[in-house]
């Protein structure tokens, strides 16, 4: 190896060391800093809150639908959460990450109460014990078309899509967040695209 190729590979560690240093960092100061919110001191709040809240009312009002009213009742539910469990949060992840799975699993979870309480809904209908409700109108709207095809995923189906496909997780992350297994993740997402490929054949049929 040359002169110039070790300096470089000294200069390569010497930057991955920096940035590995750096890293830590930021994690130790969001520690210290949800901690002193978890405390009481309301310019912590408002510093976690409004660094975080608008990327985790993106991905809950994907999760539920961006019109579903439960949206803003679950972010906040977020934050309590994470206030009230500050201790746990290790510094191993970033509070980003943190929030964004204390995000997904209260999401899902009212997705799935929804998903039960509308199966529920179809049979009722089925045997005459209900009234079908009117299609949404989403005359030529894709925002609102997207939203309607993601509804038709399960919750489970919908979250691994969305934070796979939509927010760039690797599926070690997403296991992570989730505690369900790489394998499974991967076998949900197939059938998520799947099925979005099912529906996107029908829309253009239409």
């Amino acid at each position: 190896m040359s002169d110039n190729d070790e300096e470089m590979a000294m200069a390569q560690r010497a930057m991955q060391l920096s940035s590995g240093a750096g890293a830590r960092s930021e994690r130790e100061r969001d520690r210290a800093l949800l901690r002193a919110a978890a405390a009481g001191d309301d310019a912590a709040v408002r510093d976690i809150f409004r660094r975080h809240v608008d990327r985790l009312h993106r991905h809950v009002a994907r999760i539920l639908g961006g019109d579903d009213p439960d949206v803003e009742d679950v972010v906040q539910q977020v934050f309590l959460a994470a206030l009230d469990g500050a201790e746990r949060f290790d510094g191993r992840s970033s509070l980003s990450t943190w929030l964004f799975g204390i995000a997904t699993r209260r999401a899902l979870d009212a997705a799935r109460s929804r998903w039960r309480r509308r199966r529920w809904s179809r049979l009722a209908e089925h045997v005459g014990l209900g009234v079908p409700a009117a299609a949404p109108d989403r005359s030529v709207h894709p925002a609102a078309d997207a939203a309607h095809y993601l509804a038709r995923l399960s919750p489970e189906q919908r979250v691994v899509f969305l934070m796979h496909d939509v927010e760039g997780y690797t599926f070690a992350e997403i296991s992570g967040v989730t505690g369900v297994g790489i394998s499974t993740l991967h076998g949900r997402l197939t059938a998520a695209r799947r099925r979005l490929d099912e529906l996107a054949r029908e829309l253009g049929d239409d």
